[in-house]
């Protein structure tokens, strides 16, 4: 990983708020794999994620229809995933054909696994920190309308509601489920 890239991804304050959730928590991950089917369905892609972007690697937090090699692990290296331009953006990330973008046509992703087509919307967190992306791809190259961009934006949002009722243990807003009474 370049110097430049793992500076830019490891502020302190940006992993701080990474580690205020429990990404893993089981409830959060049925969560974002339902909020990613519904954008799947909704944007009539065939897979979507939510990622979250470390200082060094991108982890898959909730998925739906992950296929290749993406599906047997938890991620792959920052400077791989197309998530990270969204990270270190903080604007949604739009790539119609990767094979002609000049940007991402030597990606081992778009070499390797087939991905033509991707839209990434910025995870923001209340703090400002932008934790990952949530992100439709395809194999086949996909035009993305503003009516798209913003379904994925929306959902986006529902995901950065869904972790923030997950916090970690480690975490001031942690409480017990014991505590609660209601």
């Amino acid at each position: 990983m370049s110097t430049l890239l793992h500076h830019r991804l490891a502020g302190r304050e940006r992993l701080e708020a990474l580690a205020r959730y429990d990404v893993d928590d089981p409830h959060l991950k049925q969560q974002l794999d339902a909020i990613s089917m519904r954008t799947a369905m909704h944007m009539h892609m065939p897979t979507a994620l939510t990622t979250l972007v470390l200082d060094n690697a991108t982890m898959i937090a909730g998925g739906h229809n992950v296929e290749g090699w993406l599906r047997g692990g938890p991620g792959g290296p920052a400077e791989w995933s197309l998530c990270t331009q969204t990270v270190l953006t903080g604007e949604p990330y739009i790539v119609t054909d990767a094979t002609r973008d000049p940007a991402q046509c030597t990606n081992p992703i778009v070499e390797l696994d087939g991905m033509r087509a991707y839209a990434g919307a910025p995870l923001i967190a209340p703090s400002g920190q932008v934790l990952g992306a949530h992100c439709v791809i395809d194999s086949t190259p996909h035009v993305f309308s503003e009516e798209e961009i913003a379904e994925l934006q929306a959902a986006a949002h529902d995901v950065v509601v869904a972790f923030e009722q997950h916090p970690s243990r480690y975490s001031t807003e942690y409480k017990p489920s014991f505590f609660n009474l209601d």
